[in-house]
């Protein structure tokens, strides 16, 4: 911790105070995933709200969405199984509840105005012009299971947890004193000497007998244990494999897009500005509706009267919405207006609107250009869809009684690979697939000589395996481990050595002599550190770690100790003076510091306070 805040003062402390407050809830879950009754029976009660098993797969399905768009393939099948996600997933949905009904017990709010904002100012919604785009925001809602409203829902709940989580890392704070006594230790340097023991130079006269080699092989014959290894063939049947196969023509992809074309439903776009009034203030309602009707400029007085900050330096531009994009009262109004006309007050929970039709446009169709590529993926995953189903059910008849594969993927037009022999443990490419390695070494494989039954690796993917070779787990012998066991023998006999000379000088430095005297016999050179840094290159990292390690010396009575260094050898360090340091610190990087430790300290206050809400909350499972 000490030296992270050496590392970190000089930074941008303000960066990692946002990264603090912002707070993803990675399997919160939508509203709207799949279609479900809401109605479905509670599995959970939290303070007598319900989380339902509908909740639950949502939240499940949510997670896996976002584990697979960050890891790809590279998770092991079952990683994300019911049975291994969907505890931490309840747990999870427990805790964003006892946030969320906290927060609103408190008075918190999230207005319409700011979710809309934040919408429309996110810039995958945006079209190549940088303005919202309703067709792209619906689209992208569609591909991750959200309706508008759904995802309005979700984001004004995350906003709501936000302001509860920033207002308790926000109220921490830290006391001159601590951020005295920080800054002492975090700079804090240390005088001390330090002896290597060279490992090369103990291990001149060591020796290893025969009898001592056969004596580690008989107390460690496990440990060269040659485990059991399988090889197989194994046909590999998926969707993306058939895709590279499949060529699509100019000729279909042009049907495909007509057939979309004609399938497009145009449908009126709303560029729409707005005067949020907040808190129904009569008066500033009244004086804005005075003004418009005299003729005043709709964005000027934008800039003057509205309350969304988001909005009013653009003069209230919302940017376009095909009807979806805001409350129900807000687009009936919008709809109801000519091109440049003014609707009269408008409440939604957001506050009072003025609202004013600023265009209108009609949604165009894509052209081929902008299309084909994705028709002609999607073309070539439908056809390689299905032929990945009659080839599975070919696949699962035609491998049950084989007496080889590789005729059956002859007979299929596919590919019979074989793994050469691998073990039990992790693999790489398909012998690092659990279900693959499971199925490898199964009685049904292994013993009785069938092959397996249709393995799924992963949507769309799956594999059927025969055995080809197996060799059973055995003791290698000693001659073929012999230079192994003489190492490790070797190198034991080393160490206790090294620790037994190291605990000799460390004794006779105890007794009164400096280090140099102690080591003076054996031609050890000694060297100093002085005023040494926590980070300091020029000193061993493991021998700079012990020596922070050690008690403040009394008097002039130095520490001793001794470590062992990442080469092998051993050094005696003796450790005479401990300086508080960070007096000359200049005062930005002690409020950078000081920015810190607050942010530290807060997030340790909100994990209480969640541990808190969390013990106090009425849980029913």
């Amino acid at each position: 911790m000490l030296q992270s805040l050496r590392d970190n003062s000089k930074g941008v402390i303000a960066g990692m105070l946002i990264g603090f407050l912002v707070i993803i809830f990675a399997v919160s879950g939508s509203e709207s995933l799949f279609n479900f009754d809401p109605a479905t029976k509670g599995v959970v009660s939290v303070n007598g709200e319900d989380i339902t098993e509908v909740d639950i797969v949502r939240a499940s399905a949510n997670y896996r969405r976002q584990m697979a768009a960050q890891y790809g393939d590279s998770l092991p099948p079952d990683f994300l199984s019911d049975e291994n996600i969907r505890q931490p997933v309840i747990e999870n949905l427990i805790q964003r509840k006892v946030l969320t009904q906290k927060a609103e017990e408190s008075g918190m709010t999230v207005g319409d105005s700011f979710v809309n904002q934040q919408i429309l100012s996110t810039p995958q919604f945006q079209g190549s012009n940088g303005v919202f785009d309703p067709n792209v925001y619906q689209q992208l809602l569609r591909t991750v299971g959200f309706t508008p409203a759904n995802y309005k829902k979700a984001l004004a709940e995350d906003s709501l947890v936000n302001q509860l989580t920033a207002g308790v890392i926000e109220s921490s704070f830290v006391t001159p004193a601590e951020l005295e006594m920080i800054i002492a230790l975090s700079f804090q340097t240390r005088d001390f000497s330090y002896a290597v023991i060279p490992a090369a130079k103990i291990g001149e006269s060591v020796d290893v007998s025969d009898a001592e080699i056969d004596a580690y092989y008989q107390s460690n014959t496990q440990s060269f244990t040659h485990p059991e290894q399988v090889a197989v063939d194994y046909i590999d049947l998926n969707v993306a494999d058939l895709m590279n196969g499949i060529e699509i023509t100019e000729e279909q992809a042009r049907q495909q897009f007509e057939q979309n074309v004609a399938a497009f439903e145009a449908r009126t776009e709303r560029e729409a500005a707005h005067i949020l009034i907040e808190d129904n203030d009569e008066a500033k309602i009244a004086e804005v509706r005075e003004k418009l009707a005299a003729g005043e400029d709709f964005a000027e007085l934008a800039k003057t009267y509205s309350d969304d900050l988001g909005t009013r330096d653009q003069g209230g531009d919302l940017g376009f919405t095909s009807g979806e994009a805001f409350p129900e009262e807000f687009e009936s109004a919008l709809a109801a207006l000519e091109v440049g006309a003014i609707s009269a007050p408008v409440k939604t929970d957001a506050g009072t609107h003025f609202i004013k039709l600023v265009s209108e446009r009609g949604s165009e169709p894509p052209t081929f250009e902008e299309e084909r590529n994705r028709i002609v993926d999607q073309l070539k995953r439908a056809e390689a869809e299905n032929q990945f189903v009659n080839l599975l059910e070919r696949l699962r008849d035609l491998s049950y009684n084989a007496e080889n594969l590789a005729e059956v993927a002859e007979e299929l037009g596919l590919e019979n690979k074989n793994t050469g022999l691998f073990g039990r443990g992790a693999g790489e490419g398909i012998t690092a697939e659990t279900q693959f390695v499971t199925a490898a070494f199964s009685d049904e494989v292994l013993v009785e000589n069938n092959s397996s039954d249709v393995i799924e690796l992963a949507p769309n993917r799956v594999v059927v395996l025969k055995k080809t070779e197996h060799k059973q787990s055995y003791i290698k012998p000693l001659e073929e481990v012999k230079e192994q066991i003489t190492t490790i023998v070797r190198n034991n006999k080393i160490q206790t050595l090294l620790a037994a000379r190291a605990e000799e000088i460390e004794s006779a430095v105890a007794a009164g002599q400096t280090l140099e005297s102690a080591v003076a016999d054996a031609g050890y050179e000694v060297k100093t550190a002085e005023d040494a840094e926590r980070n300091d290159v020029n000193v061993d990292r493991d021998i700079l770690r012990q020596a922070f390690s050690l008690a403040k010396p009394q008097g002039d009575t130095p520490v001793t100790a001794s470590t062992r260094t990442s080469t092998g050898d051993y050094a005696v360090i003796s450790l005479t003076a401990v300086n508080l340091g960070g007096q000359e610190l200049p005062e930005e990087q002690k409020t950078a510091i000081a920015a810190q430790l607050k942010n530290m300290t807060g997030q340790g206050e909100y994990a209480s306070y969640q541990d808190l809400l969390r013990e106090n909350a009425s849980i029913k499972r």
